[in-house]
């Protein structure tokens, strides 16, 4: 009986385990809500939701911004660099 018990309760944790990064990825891969200035600027037809085009759009900017940004760093670096030859 013991045995038995024993089996039950580790394979209820178990399972409780397993299942909890799933409930949250699960959670994760919903999308967030997008913000007011984000809708101004990216919502072209207006209907308060971005579209898979105006979502293209959207990501384009931030790796462009993100690109702009690496290559700042990297000349502040060199600069660095330069100076403290």
């Amino acid at each position: 009986m013991k045995n038995k018990m024993f089996s039950f309760i580790s394979l209820l944790t178990l399972t409780c385990v397993l299942a909890v990064p799933l409930v949250q990825a699960e959670g994760s891969a919903k999308e967030k809500p997008v913000g007011k200035k984000t809708l101004a600027k990216y919502d072209t037809d207006k209907d308060g939701k971005l579209s898979e085009e105006e979502k293209a759009v959207r990501e384009a900017d931030k790796a462009k911004v993100k690109a702009e940004r690496k290559e700042k760093k990297k000349a502040e670096k060199e600069a660095a660099e330069g100076d403290a030859r």
